[in-house]
């Protein structure tokens, strides 16, 4: 490295860093809480990773700006990365997605988190941001400031966000005679659609206009008497100071780079990756089980692991509505169909079924039918388990012969086992709170 900074004497506060080549062009661009702790990773020896040396090789500058706080940098970063578009952002990704902050266009908007913007053509969509996780983060402080919908469908009465003042109320009711706002609460269809221009502004980095904004409207209505709406809009102001100056979204524990390099869950995606000869990185995986009793009273789950983990917010339940008589094969075709049925769901990189070489089929063919033009083809496998001929097994797309779970790299065949079992538990779990009537289909 021919950079002359040395880790002394970077700052230890948020903010966003800049790896620029001798031309002043930007190689990579990164965000930290805490920038020293960040890149002195990068002054180390123990770079093994080909590409992050390249990228170190060609730097002979390492700019910074310092933020206020860890959503800034994320902000910052987006707005940057966006602007600038660093090669070395996209190579060190590992055919990762970026996520988006998606406001929808429809009558009381939502706010989702999407790696493919492109699904929702009418939507707004802010990003790039490069850790999905700390942008729901940010979402779920931002909305207990500015309270927006989540809901699937509409209630007789306010939903349970709305008593914990994470919902507007008025969005989701099905008579506006049932809905009794709080004093200062969201009463109109306008106050909702502000606090969607409020978290649209500070995603795409008009904080500071928004204050501005705020503060204008507080002594607006302060000066023609309305107390009780100035007294709201000061309460929303503190409640966003706050969540500015206390939020950590940021892991200092893990560095950009580095860690998408060589963590283990990486390194399990890209081993399973390898040995399915999957076209890009599983990071989204969901998994299906069907639970019934000798046909009978059948559910459906789809279960999701995000970046190798579980991700227990997108788990969905389906309780099946038509013909039993059709089998596993006709009620996975009903819970593959109604899945497609949500756009607003990111799509899978790969899908695992429980069954055989009819379930395979049978996803295969409702995949086709119902993905997206330029998203044809998607990575599906079906898992087969306890077959006292054969063994636990897996069909794929590209072999019409089983393949033993015994002949896959043990990490490889042990993550399919969990991904299989979680689905199942998660079934049975559903079945049985079904049957004792406690659930609630989607």
């Amino acid at each position: 490295m021919t950079i002359s900074i040395k880790p002394p004497t970077i700052p230890t506060q948020s903010g966003v860093y800049i790896f620029k080549d001798k031309k002043g062009k930007p190689l990579y661009i990164g965000k930290a809480a805490n920038l020293r702790a960040r890149l002195k990773n990068y002054f180390t020896p123990r770079l093994a990773d080909g590409r992050i040396k390249k990228m170190v090789a060609s730097a002979t500058r390492l700019d910074w700006q310092l933020t206020n706080s860890d959503i800034e940098a994320l902000i910052l970063e987006s707005q940057l990365i966006k602007r600038l578009k660093p090669k070395f952002n996209i190579v060190m990704r590992d055919d990762k997605r970026y996520a988006y902050a998606v406001i929808t266009k429809e009558e009381f908007p939502k706010v989702l988190v999407s790696h493919q913007p492109d699904s929702f053509p009418e939507a707004i969509a802010i990003g790039p941001f490069t850790e999905a996780n700390a942008l729901k983060t940010t979402l779920r402080l931002l909305r207990r400031v500015f309270p927006y919908c989540t809901c699937k469908q509409k209630h007789n009465v306010p939903c349970l966000n709305y008593h914990i003042g994470k919902c507007a109320g008025i969005c989701c009711i099905k008579s506006i005679s049932n809905y009794h706002p709080p004093a200062g609460g969201s009463t109109t269809k306008e106050d909702y659609h502000k606090n969607i221009k409020a978290i649209t502004d500070i995603l795409s980095g008009e904080k500071t206009a928004l204050i501005k904004e705020l503060g204008r409207q507080m002594e607006v209505r302060a000066k023609a008497g309305d107390l009780e709406g100035a007294i709201k809009l000061r309460a929303q102001l503190e409640k966003l100071e706050r969540v500015f100056a206390n939020a950590q979204i940021i892991k200092d524990n893990q560095y950009d780079l580095l860690s998408e390099s060589t963590s283990p869950v990486n390194k399990l995606l890209n081993e399973l990756r390898a040995t399915l000869k999957l076209k890009k990185l599983p990071q989204r995986i969901e998994v299906y089980d069907i639970s019934n009793i000798q046909g009978q009273h059948a559910v459906g789950v789809m279960v999701v692991f995000t970046n190798g983990e579980p991700d227990k917010n997108q788990y969905r339940k389906f309780k099946i509505l038509r013909d039993q008589s059709l089998g596993d094969t006709g009620m996975l075709t009903e819970v593959l169909t109604r899945r497609f049925n949500h756009p607003e769901w990111p799509l899978p990189d790969l899908i695992l079924v429980d069954g055989g070489k009819g379930q395979l089929g049978t996803a295969i063919k409702i995949a086709k039918i119902n993905l997206p033009a330029g998203r044809q083809e998607i990575n599906i496998v079906a898992l087969t388990k306890n077959d006292k001929h054969v063994g636990n097994h897996i069909y794929t797309a590209q072999k019409g012969k089983p393949v033993l779970l015994k002949d896959l790299p043990p990490v490889v065949a042990n993550f399919l086992l969990r991904l299989d079992a979680e689905a199942h538990r998660f079934a049975i779990a559903y079945y049985r709170s079904k049957h004792r009537g406690q659930y609630r289909p989607t």
